[in-house]
């Protein structure tokens, strides 16, 4: 048994290489992994599997990283346009997946896909923020989201299940969603009022979120508990809702930390590759 690995999720050793897996997706066939930072050739601050084509490390790298895992998973061609912390999510199909091939590094802004297709599979980096995979085992249709906190607070998980209902007729009821490791409310702090105010014009139950240190100025605030109640409220079932028990920041050793990063000051950051595909 692999380190993380628990009744949610598989922890994968591919010799250096390594991933984790939800078992509940594993059930259903549908091809998925959260990578881990070990395992590929980037050096340095990047070292060694980082996904993340906007910084420094070299573009080779970043391919014959994704190699190994297409490789080690079985994956077919990889898509991904841009993220950029949006709400936008689009629907990638045989029409327009050539658009997005990840070697193309398209420059459009998405951050988040949806397909009902075979053989696309849709990749998003994540380096503290919330990779969350949506499906729809009745219709066979699967969501690939990135949700940081501004995703959180605009609901781009929100969208993609409306746009899963309106294009491919998905009942929330049925839908299956997993939330990979990310910063959790142990390590997402501020003492920033502005910062806490984007959080609770939105979100009015802070009660549930929200939690102050000794000091009562140094807050935390717990994304997994916003997403899961906003999962909720638009009907995702509690026993459908899979999260991985993993704070990247508590765990850098073995996942890449933007929050690290800039603590330490270091000029760049790495990422992690949350990858699925239908079979």
């Amino acid at each position: 048994m692999g380190k993380y690995e628990d009744d949610i999720i598989v922890h994968i050793k591919d010799n250096d290489l390594e991933y984790i897996q939800f078992k509940i997706l594993n059930e259903y066939n549908v091809k998925n992994c959260i990578t881990l930072k070990h395992g590929g050739v980037s050096k340095g601050e990047y070292e060694s599997l980082n996904f993340r084509t906007l910084g420094k490390d070299k573009i080779e790298n970043v391919l014959e990283n994704l190699n190994r895992v297409k490789k080690s998973v079985g994956f077919s061609n990889v898509y991904k346009g841009t993220q950029a912390h949006t709400d936008r999510v689009i629907i990638l199909d045989k029409s327009n997946k050539n658009e997005y091939s990840f070697e193309k590094q398209n420059k459009e802004e998405v951050d988040g896909y949806i397909t009902n297709t075979k053989n696309i599979a849709t990749l998003i980096t994540t380096a503290d923020c919330n990779p969350i995979i949506i499906y729809d085992p009745k219709n066979n249709v699967v969501a690939n989201v990135h949700a940081g906190w501004k995703g959180v607070i605009n609901k781009i998980y929100i969208n993609a299940i409306n746009l899963m209902k309106e294009e491919f007729n998905s009942n929330v009821k049925d839908l299956i969603v997993c939330i990979g490791p990310s910063i959790r409310k142990c390590c997402f702090t501020s003492q920033e009022e502005s910062f806490k105010e984007k959080f609770t014009q939105v979100f009015n139950y802070e009660d549930e979120y929200l939690s102050y240190d000794k000091d009562n100025i140094t807050f935390h605030i717990d994304l997994i508990t916003i997403l899961k109640h906003e999962l909720k409220y638009v009907g995702v079932e509690d026993s459908n809702i899979y999260v991985a028990d993993i704070c990247t920041r508590c765990n850098t050793d073995d996942f890449y930390s933007y929050r690290k990063a800039v603590q330490q000051k270091q000029e760049d950051y790495a990422t992690m590759a949350t990858i699925v595909e239908l079979n």
